[in-house]
């Protein structure tokens, strides 16, 4: 048949080896999320698992696997970024000649976002030769065209990637988290658009500030793993942030008990509920029993992860038609208090190139790019 590759099970692989880039946490030719509130500290964080790949040294005890790095920065700029490097490289005890296997690309016009023609040309770019590892600094700016209510808009934008990625390097997108609501906090929440956007990535991982009143005023961060689909997703990271005058030092450090022990049954039960629906609606008695297998969670907590996403706008429940008017749930995607489209008609009719809402125009049809020459509209720097 057309457009396939048919194969027997018996002919497929018997084992997965997985590459990582950063052994645990993310694989090469895979693509991986870092969300997190503004200011808790992804940007040096990925300064220096940057510096870490670049210099082919471990990051926070895990080995790495060294290579070239392609920073896309649509969020901050040269300023504010470039001395990161030399801090975090300084913490990690190596050389300047790390920081020449960085690349940075800033956008000369970053109104314009890494929109397809631009994703296209770094597809192109990477065709000729991968690196190690492509960040994308953030979401919102990066791809502030598509909108993030809409599935097939997330969804085109996450294949774009996982077409790069499919190239060898591993695309990591910093991304920011909606604010705590109703009760929920940002871990419970995730990342802004959670659901689309972890369905197209291969790891997603949040990243918090502990308060320092839990830490004695040391500067202590939070790594929770969202989603790993090619490793296990292991407890909660603590970081301690060392500042120095002339570098940036890392290192794992135990949690505050409070962290710790924050809520891991409530906060399975809530990624559980999500997935659960996000395959289509349930009645609530099958809904608990696949999020129970699911997320190993008690139905009076899963009950409590239910009546949470529907303060927060996440879950619908309605009566269905039936003996005795079972309550039917269904997931809804809410951004700023705004409804989805929730039977999602709207899939063929809204392309990704005309969201009507940022009102703008249509993008012409993308010359074939010159391999060769620099990459138009960015200015690359080492």
């Amino acid at each position: 048949m057309s457009g396939f590759a048919w194969k027997t099970a018996d002919t497929l692989p018997t084992a997965s080896e997985v590459g990582w880039l950063w052994e645990g946490y993310i694989a090469a030719g895979t693509v991986g999320i870092l969300g997190g509130p503004a200011g808790a500290g992804k940007s040096t964080l990925i300064a220096a698992l940057e510096v870490a790949v670049a210099a082919g040294v471990d990051f926070l005890e895990a080995p790495t696997q060294q290579g070239e790095v392609w920073h896309l920065d649509y969020d901050t700029d040269a300023r504010l970024q470039g001395p990161w490097y030399r801090k975090v490289a300084a913490g990690l005890g190596v050389g300047a000649e790390a920081l020449q296997r960085i690349h940075y690309l800033e956008p000369s016009n970053p109104s314009q976002g890494l929109d397809l023609e631009r994703l296209d040309e770094l597809e192109g770019l990477a065709r000729l030769d991968a690196p190690r590892l492509i960040v994308i600094d953030a979401w919102t700016s990066a791809f502030f065209y598509a909108d993030s209510k809409k599935a097939e808009h997330v969804a085109e934008v996450m294949n774009r990637l996982r077409q790069i990625a499919a190239l060898g390097p591993a695309v990591l997108v910093l991304d920011h988290t909606p604010k705590p609501v109703q009760g929920l906090t940002v871990l419970e929440r995730g990342v802004a658009g959670s659901f689309y956007k972890l369905g197209g990535a291969r790891s997603a991982y949040l990243l918090q500030r502990v308060a320092p009143k839990l830490t004695g005023g040391q500067d202590v961060l939070r790594l929770d793993c969202l989603k790993n689909n090619l490793g296990p997703m292991g407890e909660p990271l603590g970081i301690a942030r060392h500042f120095e005058r002339d570098s940036l030092r890392f290192e794992i450090t135990d949690l505050p008990e409070e962290e710790a022990s924050h809520a891991p049954a409530l906060t399975r039960a809530l990624r559980g509920v999500r997935e659960v629906l996000g395959e289509g609606p349930l009645l609530r008695g099958e809904l608990i029993r696949k999020v129970a297998e699911r997320a190993n969670a008690s139905e009076r907590t899963i009950t409590e992860a239910l009546r949470r996403l529907k303060a927060a706008g996440e879950v619908e429940a309605r009566e269905s038609s039936g003996k005795g008017s079972p309550t039917l749930y269904t997931l809804r995607f809410a951004v700023n208090g705004e409804k989805a489209d929730e039977q999602r008609t709207d899939l063929a009719q809204t392309p990704l190139r005309t969201p009507a809402q940022f009102a703008l125009n249509p993008p012409e049809p993308a010359p074939t790019p010159d391999l060769e020459a620099e990459p138009e509209g960015w200015e690359v720097e080492v």
